[in-house]
């Protein structure tokens, strides 16, 4: 939706018609006038391919499919070479990372709340829209587990967590007087006093770059390569990711 609503800003900018001519443009401009990363190009060539033909009822021609196609090859270029490689978030080493959450290990509220939220991210190896859908009742704490709602897959998955994680957990609902229903994450101020509400996934990432010093992502990719490391099989390392696809972790994570 967010690359279809530029594209449509283009095209009224331009003085364009919402079709696939225009798509070539507004490409070609993505390239040339703004340097997007060849990513960038993928996912708005894709995205707004998807509104013109499946919202809109537009059919796109074999020149068409070929037109885009040479623009995309500007990425081969040498002006454009250097948008084109992927930098991934790299993995770093589970207790370097569990080091620098443990420097909230305090009496403060504002830093019981930030350990308990890192923790979790970093055992579970949630994606942001999972942590930020995650309530109180969701964790089953003599069990030493928590149920996590997969958005992008549409399902539950429980997983585990380790005693320091529990522990960080139990003293955050404690001091923080938590409900059931309530957000775990939530919102707060900069005093750490909790409100019950969910925030953006945006949100949380600037909010565990501030903390951390990098995105969540980052988490995730420290706990799976941790679980690897230490020997677990691609099943496990699956239940606790939530991936569907062995396949994902090989080449993504692994």
């Amino acid at each position: 939706q967010p690359d279809f609503d530029q594209f449509v800003r283009f095209c009224e900018e331009e003085g364009r018609a919402l079709d696939f001519d225009a798509l070539e443009k507004y490409l070609h401009h993505s390239v040339t006038e703004q340097r997007v990363k060849y990513s960038t190009f993928n996912r708005r060539a894709a995205g707004v391919q998807f509104f013109l033909k499946d919202m809109l009822g537009l059919e796109q021609t074999e020149g068409e499919k070929k037109r885009i196609q040479i623009i995309r090859q500007l990425y081969n270029t040498e002006e454009y070479l250097r948008l084109k490689p992927m930098r991934g978030v790299r993995a770093e080493k589970q207790e370097e990372v569990i080091a620098l959450i443990n420097k909230y290990d305090t009496s403060k509220r504002a830093d019981i709340r930030k350990r308990a939220i890192c923790f979790v991210n970093l055992i579970t190896a949630n994606r942001p829209s999972e942590m930020v859908r995650l309530k109180v009742n969701d964790f089953d704490l003599d069990n030493k587990t928590v149920w996590v709602m997969l958005k992008k897959q549409g399902d539950m998955k429980e997983k585990r967590l380790t005693l320091d994680c529990v522990l960080a957990v139990k003293k955050y609902i404690e001091t923080s007087r938590l409900s059931p229903d309530d957000y775990f994450v939530g919102a707060a101020d900069k005093w750490g006093n909790y409100k019950n509400r969910m925030i953006t996934e945006r949100s949380y990432n600037r909010l565990i770059h501030d903390w951390l010093g990098f995105a969540p992502y980052t988490l995730r990719k420290t706990q799976i390569t941790h679980m690897h490391r230490k020997k677990a099989d691609l099943a496990t390392i699956a239940k606790q990711s939530g991936h569907k696809s062995h396949q994902t972790i090989m080449e993504h994570y692994i």
